[in-house]
């Protein structure tokens, strides 16, 4: 072997396909040494491009390659390889390589980084039972880094990656497989050959998640004589849950890091199987969510609304429905809030009026006399600038009337512009849409917009948890027939919403409540079941509120 090559270059030896020794270089460069190579076949290690045999190899000494070489971690390096036959023995090879690219290091650190951890962790899961060790995932987070990097500057803030790298590597060993992900986020694979009882190997990781934390204790120095103090946030695995992935390990260790960042110093937090399904859940509705909307399968429901005096019908409101092919119906309020996390609540909530105006047209069409069907439009969507627009061109794209459309500012987050709020709503009732406030009594309910959008609004609607409790205390009927005689000094239809037996639908109407919807009435039901309850139209039936 070429002396400037053994030096320069990763090389193992090979004699009848069995891996026999390595380099120094190759220790170095992929983590493995002659005795954990010991047993190896090198068709365990390499693959070569284009479905060549490694026999294909052998056959051609002193060829350049394309191939695939795994590291200690299992993670495939994509490399140049000669094979030479061996100036020592005549039945043995020695093999070279070159990395063509090694996108399993964190240029930062120096440490490995989520590539690698994730196919140890992958190959780990697959091995037979007999063979695979107990595993444990630690991900922690350093809290509030942007600052440090904001104050100190991106030198700073790399210098304490690779300090804090560097002390993590010295207080785990080399027996741990200490990784950087991205940013400020660090992970540890912990694997336990030994096989320890639960509680031992639980004992174990509480001990390194332990001594994690203790690393804040103190600030870290770095250079220049600058000290940095941080905490961390940290999740750990659900040691006794059968993971089938990786990827069901890192989602379910990042859900505890989340919860341990809701605390305001190091900790850590062990996931559960509650924990990562909610996720999971998330994680599915978000990337489904799209496409749901262009396939139109988030499709919408009708709830009657009533006259509580003539029990005669007076509109209907539009809720949406998804049956999502693994999670089954998926609730309403989990979506919609999703929708306003990922920036999809414009988007939807016009698909959703397109939807109603459309169903509205088919009705008349049909020739039945059609009350006001109402719609939930949430907060971020009436700020939008383009709102107005959107809305006029969905009527004429329907040949919707506007009077049969009305909107329900649904309160659920605090308001960013307001000014662009009230002129957009302004703007919405000259086109002859109605207006009401839902959810009126709880939230972010202000009584400041309603005083400044009173000249516009129609109706408030009361939330449910105020009906809830309408029959317990005399204090909570007076909370509501305040609302009420607030809604005739405006000049505001009430509505009372979550009506669920006669009691409250009777005190209700003694309070001057005029209309109201809930299960006591009807459920919320398909459009196809609605045209039961319309009327001819020639019929007066129909109550106008």
């Amino acid at each position: 072997m070429n002396n400037v090559e053994q030096i320069l270059l990763p090389s193992i030896t090979v004699k009848n396909g069995a891996l026999k020794g390595c380099n120094a270089v190759f220790s170095e460069r992929f983590g493995f040494n002659a005795k954990t190579l010991n047993g190896y076949q090198l068709k365990d290690l390499l693959t070569l491009d284009g479905g060549q045999s490694i026999a294909f190899l052998i056959e051609q000494p002193n060829q350049a390659h394309r191939a695939q070489l795994k590291n200690r971690h299992h993670y495939e390096l994509p490399v140049d390889v000669v094979c030479r036959p061996s100036s020592d023995d005549s039945q043995c090879y020695d093999i070279f390589f070159r990395v063509i690219e090694d996108k399993s290091l964190d240029s930062v650190t120096g440490l490995p980084n989520g590539w690698a951890i994730s196919s140890r962790a992958n190959y780990l899961l697959t091995l037979p039972a007999k063979k695979a060790p107990q595993l444990a995932v630690i991900i922690f987070r350093v809290d509030n880094f942007s600052t440090l990097n904001f104050r100190q500057g991106y030198s700073v803030g790399d210098e304490y990656l690779e300090v804090l790298g560097n002390k993590l590597v010295a207080l785990l060993g080399k027996e741990y497989l200490v990784v950087r992900f991205s940013n400020a986020k660090f992970g540890i694979l912990i694997e336990d050959y030994q096989q320890l009882p639960f509680a031992q190997f639980e004992a174990l990781v509480s001990e390194k998640c332990h001594a994690i934390c203790a690393i804040t204790d103190k600030p870290l120095q770095l250079s220049d004589n600058v000290k940095v103090h941080k905490s961390f946030s940290i999740g750990v695995s659900e040691l006794s849950a059968n993971y089938s992935s990786y990827f069901a390990m890192e989602i379910a260790t990042e859900t505890a890091m989340h919860q341990a960042a809701k605390y305001s110093y190091s900790k850590f937090i062990f996931a559960t199987s509650e924990l990562t399904d909610k996720l999971l859940m998330r994680k599915l509705i978000i990337d489904d969510f799209p496409q749901a909307i262009n396939d139109c399968t988030i499709t919408q429901h009708y709830q009657p609304q009533y006259c509580l005096s003539s029990k005669k019908l007076m509109g209907l409101e539009a809720l949406s429905r998804w049956y999502h092919h693994e999670l089954g119906n998926v609730s309403p309020a989990f979506f919609a809030a999703i929708a306003e996390d990922i920036g999809l609540h414009f988007e939807f909530d016009l698909h959703v009026l397109h939807q109603v105006c459309r169903q509205v047209k088919n009705w008349l069409d049909d020739g039945f006399n059609v009350p006001r069907v109402s719609v939930n439009i949430s907060f971020k969507t009436l700020e939008m600038a383009t709102f107005v627009k959107r809305v006029t061109d969905v009527l004429n794209e329907t040949n919707c009337p506007a009077n049969l459309i009305e909107i329900e500012i649904t309160e659920t987050t605090s308001i960013n512009n307001i000014n662009n709020l009230i002129d957009n709503v302004r703007q919405v009732k000259q086109l002859g849409i109605h207006i009401a406030i839902d959810d009126f009594g709880v939230g972010y309910s202000s009584l400041s917009l309603i005083r400044r959008l009173h000249s516009v609004i129609d109706k408030l609607k009361l939330d449910k948890s105020l009906i809830d409790t309408l029959c317990h205390t005399t204090t909570d009927q007076e909370f509501i027939r305040h609302i009420i005689e607030l809604g005739g000094v405006l000049g505001l239809d009430i509505l009372a919403e979550g009506i669920e037996h006669h009691e409250q639908q009777a005190l209700l109407e003694q309070l001057g409540c005029k209309f109201g919807q809930g299960y006591f009435f009807e459920k919320p039901q398909p459009a196809s079941q609605i045209v039961s309850y319309l009327v001819p139209q020639y019929s007066q039936e129909v109550v106008k509120p």
